[in-house]
């Protein structure tokens, strides 16, 4: 009695187109998958808009008190207006590859008394970008710029104030795919 007959090329070769069946999937997934992960731009406007606001806050205020060079008894002062991004040592400029008309950032830095009325405040940027941060309110828009607001409290020329700065980044040509 035979168990195990002594022809078994065919089963060797049935098993090997099921081997290079099972290579090229294989294949085909890692390749579909590095398509999908490098096709993708990373979206870094928040993390920008972040690094921007804590960049300003950093710059006005130190350990709770306002930097005296920055400000006097009427707000900012007049040496601050003049050099503030040197004082900061904040830069704007962006590559020009996506053809940008206007600037792709706006923010804002505002000083309330403890009673909520402003007292003081400034801002740079393309103001047309504040749109996009009361559409955001409702709802996650990718294609729109995106908006970080930070708050905290410092003390200066013997006042207390809120400081609310609000920062925003645009370059939805660069980091958004259509």
């Amino acid at each position: 009695m035979k168990i195990f007959p002594k022809n078994r090329k065919g089963t060797d070769k049935l098993i090997s187109i099921y081997w290079f069946f099972i290579l090229f999937l294989s294949a085909a997934a890692i390749v579909y998958m590095v398509a999908v992960f490098y096709n993708s731009p990373d979206d870094v406007r928040e993390l920008e808009a972040n690094i921007l606001a804590n960049n300003l806050a950093d710059c006005i205020s130190r350990g709770g008190e306002l930097v005296p060079e920055l400000f006097d008894e009427n707000g900012w002062s007049d040496s601050s207006r003049e050099n503030f991004w040197e004082s900061c040592r904040i830069t704007f400029d962006v590559e020009d590859m996506q053809g940008w008309e206007g600037p792709q950032y706006y923010w804002s830095v505002r000083f309330y008394d403890m009673n909520g009325i402003e007292v003081f405040g400034r801002f740079t940027g393309n103001l047309n970008l504040l749109s996009s941060c009361e559409l955001q309110k409702e709802e996650e828009y990718d294609k729109l710029a995106k908006c970080v607001e930070r708050r905290f409290y410092a003390v200066g020329a013997g006042e207390q104030y809120l400081v609310k700065i609000l920062s925003v980044v645009r370059k939805t040509e660069k980091n958004v795919n259509a």
